[in-house]
């Protein structure tokens, strides 16, 4: 996010003023100490006229997921839970 910040000149406190949120807020999204929610994340992108994924922090460490084939429903992991036992038998 700072990057994008730089990028329009801004400073922290113009920021702070063209997107509308707290400058200690936008202070502590810089540095990492919060994050920021994701329809926080779209308003930020859109006053620094950059794309979302511009904002985070993913770079190259990530491949793309194809969700056509997802299925409707996740995979079962691990061993299903055992059943309760019954009181009295053991």
């Amino acid at each position: 996010m700072r990057k994008a910040r730089w990028l329009k000149g801004w400073t922290q406190q113009e920021a702070a003023s063209a997107t509308g949120i707290n400058y200690r807020y936008l202070q502590e999204l810089e540095r990492g100490v919060r994050n920021p929610s994701l329809r926080m994340v779209f308003d930020l992108a859109q006053a620094f006229d950059v794309r979302v994924v511009d904002l985070l922090d993913v770079g190259e460490r990530t491949k793309p997921v194809d969700l056509s084939r997802a299925k409707a429903t996740p995979p079962k992991r691990g061993r299903k839970p055992s059943k309760p036992k019954k009181p009295g038998k053991g």
